[in-house]
């Protein structure tokens, strides 16, 4: 695998590679040649502190979604907000992250993130119903798009290049670990204690960076000639996204008054007009975006095709991570009853069998190439959502935990693998904006599946309810599952335009 860097993913996903756009690597910084080994250690630890702050809050709030549901009497719609929200949020921080750095000193932007990720700790904590919840969120995923790609971009700066492939290494495992244990720490806290301890546990982890990277990270600017920010492009997008938002929010009422009334087709109609008029803004925006000597994302690097394709395979096995770790507490939790413990356990197992088979996963591909590994990856994710599907007849939790590992061994071999070979397609000063246009359309991209998914699972099951199913929900989950699973096997294509050979 190539030594790019390894980013924390959103709520539970795997590690993916550095995240800006604008966070060159060969870009040197000020004072970073005179840091001793003492300092360049202090500075290892303050950042890999800080980005398991960030990803141990994520996971640990995957088995807490169906007791906010229950807690605040909101629908699976609204619960799935908590996810969007940090997501799309996050989307925003990674855009800003170069350019904040360029601005203004890292320190500066650094402990102005972390103290946003407290902000929302704060609010969340005292949050008196769903949509206080879900504007912390939004302010957590803010500051952890700026907190996760400041931290690899200093990483890169302050190692020489030949020790990048151990630094990142490391800063994947801690990372990791921290995806894997925070759901089973999440779900204890719940069980034991409140669902607003799940904020009040990282208040201390966060004060705890801020003096750190107060006291032992050096003032150090970079001193890169400034690009210019894409103000336009930004702002279209911001507000591309925040429409959205606000539509699909109220896409749940439409829809479900729409097939109950007189007048469903007219409901239907104005559901696809709005539909065609966000893809035609959103391809004018790409238009436009392709014009710009320094645009906000890159997108002209989809037509390299090897990069078109790993992304393509990225995007699916993302979406299909992000549903799982919605609908998975859902059906443990609300469907089979049991505990919030359960959950956890069950989401660890899944996530450290991913990473073990990950690390092996890269292995392979620096001998054997991206194609081979990356069509049995897809074909061993697809079938086993298809057997997650299947199980929900008679779930049990054993049956459940062997399925979800099955899982993450596909997601291991399909997804970071074929990822990284995209990126080693691109020329090497590429790769940091390839990387964010991958992020980025992965974030936006699976935020809109979802929050279509979860609409669908609440109207279906509510139908399927008044016919006098007594497992309305669990039939509806089976429905989006069969779906992602095709999707995942419709993507085989791709994988076979990939290099077979390094």
């Amino acid at each position: 695998m190539s030594n790019t860097s390894i980013n924390e993913a959103p709520i539970g996903e795997l590690p993916t590679e550095q995240p800006s756009s604008q966070l060159s690597s060969n870009s040197a910084l000020e004072e970073s040649d005179g840091l001793n080994d003492k300092q360049v250690q202090r500075v290892l630890l303050t950042l890999l502190l800080g980005g398991t702050v960030v990803s141990f809050s994520n996971s640990a709030l995957n088995p807490a979604i169906p007791v906010f549901m229950s807690v605040f009497d909101v629908d699976i719609v609204m619960g799935g907000w908590v996810l969007n929200a940090y997501v799309l949020a996050m989307s925003v921080g990674l855009m800003l992250s170069g350019y904040l750095n360029k601005k203004f000193p890292f320190k500066h932007v650094y402990l102005a993130a972390i103290f946003g990720f407290m902000l929302g700790s704060v609010i969340g904590m005292l949050a008196s119903s769903m949509s206080f919840v879900i504007i912390a969120r939004a302010i957590q995923g803010l500051s952890g798009g700026l907190i996760i790609p400041l931290s690899i971009g200093l990483l890169y700066q302050i190692y020489p290049q030949q020790q990048h492939g151990r630094v990142m290494a490391l800063w994947g495992i801690v990372i990791m670990m921290s995806l894997a244990f925070g759901p089973l720490v999440g779900a204890y806290l719940v069980e034991q204690f409140a669902w607003w301890t799940l904020f009040a546990i990282t208040l201390p982890l966060s004060m705890a960076v801020m003096a750190m990277v107060w006291w032992l990270i050096p003032d150090m600017r970079s001193h890169d000639k400034k690009s210019p920010f894409d103000t336009i492009g930004f702002v279209s997008l911001l507000i591309w996204l925040l429409a959205m938002m606000v539509w699909l929010s109220t896409l749940k009422v439409d829809f479900t008054s729409g097939l109950s009334s007189n007048d469903g087709l007219l409901e239907i109609a104005t559901l696809g007009l709005l539909s065609i008029g966000f893809l035609l803004s959103a391809m004018v925006w790409w238009a436009y975006e392709r014009r710009q000597r320094h645009p906000l994302l890159n997108v002209r690097l989809f037509s390299n095709q090897t990069y078109l394709h790993s992304t393509i395979i990225s995007i699916t096995q993302t979406v299909g991570l992000m549903l799982c770790l919605l609908l998975l507490p859902v059906l443990i939790q609300d469907v089979m009853g049991e505990s919030a413990l359960w959950t956890g356990v069950v989401l660890m197992v899944a996530t450290l069998v991913a990473s073990i088979t990950t690390h092996y996963a890269g292995k392979i591909v620096d001998r054997r190439g991206a194609r081979s590994i990356g069509i049995f990856g897809i074909v061993i994710s697809a079938l086993s959502t298809f057997m997650l599907a299947w199980c929900l007849y008679q779930p049990t939790l054993w049956l459940l935990m062997l399925i979800m590992s099955i899982r993450g061994i596909g997601v291991g071999l399909a997804y970071l693998p074929t990822t990284t070979v995209g990126f080693s397609s691109l020329p090497k000063d590429a790769v940091t904006e390839g990387a964010a246009l991958n992020n980025i359309s992965r974030r936006i991209i699976s935020t809109i599946f979802i929050t279509l998914s979860t609409i669908y699972i609440d109207s279906r099951g509510a139908q399927l309810l008044a016919a006098g199913s007594s497992n309305s929900t669990a039939s509806a989950i089976q429905e989006i599952l069969v779906i992602i699973a095709m999707i995942l096997l419709f993507t085989i294509p791709s994988a076979c335009k990939l290099p077979r050979s390094p």
